[in-house]
C-alpha cells in the first residue's frame, strides 16, 4: 500500500539545540515510521534526520528561514501531492498555513506556549490567526491547551501532547553518589537549577526569599545553576541580569555555582547529583513556561523537584509524586520544601523513576500517531 506523505516545515531541529530541537527530531522519527516524509528545516537537518526522510535546507535566522520554507515547500507542492502538512511551532504556521492550501493537504501545527502570547504586535496580527486556520492543533501541556483557546482556537481543533524525554538507565539511581564525589561535591546537600537566564525562571527571587532560609537549615547547601551566564543573560534582558547579579551578591557566591552551558552527559550527571531541583517560576508578560520538561528529566533521575504552578508546569510535576507543588509566591514554603527534600523526606527516586517513564519516547510516539489516526 502506498503510505500517506506529509511535509514538515520546522526551524527547530538539530543541528540547532534545545528542548524543541529533540521534540521535532524524535517527531520526524516518529512519522517517518507510518509516513513519507519531507523536511524543511534548518541547515545541517540532512545529516540529523532518518534516512528515509527526504530533506530541504534553509538557513535558520528566523526571516530567511520562512520565506526560503515557504518557496521550497511551494516547489515541492507542486511537483508532488502531501496529504498533511505539519509546522513545529507556530513561527511557522503562516508557511503551513499557505502550503496546505496549495497542497489541498490537511494542516497540523504544534504549539509550545510562548508562540502563542510573544508580546510583539506583529506576530499577534499575522502568526497567531494563522495557527487558527490549522485543521488540528497539538498543544504541549494543559496550559498551553487553555492559552490556544483564549486566541481563538478551536476546542475540537485542540489535542494535548506532552513532550517526551530520554530516560537513562536505572544504574543512575545507584551512581549518584559516585557522581557526587565525582563533581567534588560529596560533602555538600546539592539545590539544581537548570533553565535559561531569564525573568520567568524566578532565579533572582528565588535568590533573595528562599535561598536564604534554606542556607540556614542546611548551612553546607549548594546551588548548582546550569543555563546562560548572568553575562550573556545582560545582553537578552539586562534589567532581569542586574536584579540577579544584585541578588547573587547579597546570597553570598560561595553558595552559588554557576557552570553556564554543559553537554548533555553533564547535564545528566548534575541531575543524578542533586538532591532536589527547583522550579521557582514567575509569571511575565508576553512569557509562559509552556511544560516544564527539566522536571521530567529530573525525575528519570531519581530527582524530585520543588515547584510553583505555574504555566504547564503542572503537566510536568505530580505533586507528592515526582515533587512538591507549592502555593505561588510562598517562598518561606518552597524553602521548607526544599529543606524537607534535603532531610530525606519524599517523593523517593523510585516514585519518581516511574513518573518519569511515563514521558518517554516511545510513549510520546504511540500518542502522537494515536492523535493523527483519530483525526485523519
Amino acid at each position: 500500500m502506498t503510505r500517506p506523505s506529509i511535509l514538515v516545515v520546522t526551524r527547530n531541529y538539530p543541528p540547532l539545540t534545545g528542548g524543541m530541537e529533540r521534540l521535532m527530531q524524535h517527531t520526524v522519527e516518529t512519522l517517518a515510521s507510518e509516513f513519507d516524509v519531507t523536511l524543511i528545516g534548518p541547515n545541517g537537518c540532512g545529516k540529523n534526520a532518518p534516512e528515509n526522510v527526504m530533506t530541504i535546507e534553509c538557513p535558520p535566522a528566523p526571516f530567511s528561514f520562512l520565506t526560503r520554507a515557504l518557496i521550497e515547500g511551494w516547489q515541492s507542492a507542486r511537483k508532488e501531492p502531501f496529504d498533511l502538512v505539519l509546522g513545529g511551532s507556530g513561527l511557522v504556521a503562516p508557511v503551513t498555513a499557505i502550503l496546505s492550501g496549495i497542497a489541498k493537504a490537511r494542516s497540523v501545527i504544534f504549539v509550545h506556549g510562548l508562540d502563542l502570547v510573544v508580546d510583539n504586535w506583529v506576530y499577534q496580527r499575522f502568526f497567531v490567526p494563522s495557527i487558527r486556520r490549522h485543521d488540528l492543533v497539538i498543544a504541549n501541556s494543559q496550559n498551553t491547551r487553555e492559552i490556544a483557546l483564549k486566541k481563538g482556537c478551536p476546542v475540537s481543533a485542540i489535542e494535548v501532547l506532552n513532550p517526551g524525554s530520554t530516560i537513562p538507565p536505572e544504574s543512575v539511581l545507584h551512581d549518584a553518589a559516585a557522581i557526587r564525589a565525582r563533581l567534588g561535591f560529596e560533602n555538600n546537600k546539592i539545590i539544581l537549577f537548570v533553565g535559561r537566564m531569564v525573568k520567568r525562571k524566578g532565579l533572582a527571587e528565588f535568590l533573595d526569599k528562599a535561598w536564604p532560609r534554606i542556607i540556614a537549615a542546611q548551612p553546607g547547601a549548594l546551588l548548582l545553576v546550569v543555563g546562560d551566564s548572568p553575562d550573556n543573560a545582560l545582553m537578552q534582558d539586562p534589567k532581569g541580569a542586574r536584579q540577579l547579579m544584585s541578588a547573587l551578591e547579597r546570597s553570598g557566591t560561595d553558595t552559588v555555582r554557576f557552570l553556564g552551558a554543559v553537554a548533555d552527559d553533564t547535564l545528566w550527571d548534575c541531575y543524578a547529583a542533586a538532591d532536589a531541583l527547583v522550579f521557582p517560576l514567575v509569571r511575565v508578560k508576553g512569557d509562559v513556561e509552556g511544560f516544564g520538561m527539566v522536571a521530567i528529566e529530573a525525575a528519570a533521575c531519581g530527582t524530585p523537584t520543588v515547584a510553583f504552578p505555574v504555566g504547564g508546569v503542572v503537566d510536568a510535576v505530580a505533586d507528592g509524586v515526582n515533587g512538591v507543588l507549592v502555593s505561588e509566591g510562598d517562598y518561606e514554603a518552597f524553602a521548607d520544601a526544599v529543606v524537607s527534600i534535603c532531610e530525606g523526606g519524599p517523593p523517593g527516586a523510585s516514585d519518581c523513576r516511574n513518573h518519569a517513564q511515563k514521558f518517554n519516547w516511545d510513549a510520546h510516539a504511540v500518542h502522537l500517531l494515536s492523535i493523527l489516526r483519530k483525526r485523519f
